[in-house]
């Protein structure tokens, strides 16, 4: 199979590698498993430096779609692309494509993105209101 992907859940993390040629059939069979795990909501490491996508601006319009129809991908997480520098193609039109959905970076090296990732964890963690502080319990009642 060209695509592995390992889910984390300690870590709320999906990995997704992808070797040799990936074709439309490959990406679609991935992404229903993504939707059937219930992992809208962790981040994901996709690592894309190692194949070559045979998809065209169309196909990847209808994945992003049926991303956005996942009744569970309210709160999507972050993805980090890990991508050849000699080719970004699939990763820089995905990212284009879902701009807004979803916070999307390109990176070169897993260190790279992981960094990305806890920078994004621990910014989002500081935003959250805390248990039993007036933010979490709605406000100061006056």
């Amino acid at each position: 199979m060209p695509l592995h992907m390992d889910i984390v859940p300690i870590q709320r993390l999906v990995v997704i590698v992808a070797h040799g040629e990936i074709t439309a059939d490959d990406l679609a069979n991935n992404v229903k498993e993504l939707i059937e795990a219930r992992v809208a909501h962790y981040a994901k490491i996709i690592d894309v430096s190692s194949s070559h996508w045979v998809l065209t601006k169309e196909q990847i319009d209808a994945i992003a779609g049926t991303l956005r129809g996942d009744p569970n991908s309210d709160m999507r997480g972050p993805v980090a692309f890990i991508v050849s520098p000699n080719d970004e193609g699939f990763a820089k039109a995905f990212a284009g494509i879902t701009e807004g959905d979803r916070p999307v970076r390109l990176f070169h090296s897993l260190h790279q993105a992981r960094r990305w990732l806890e920078e994004f964890r621990l910014a989002a963690a500081h935003s959250r209101p805390r248990a039993g502080t007036a933010r979490a319990a709605g406000g100061l009642k006056r």
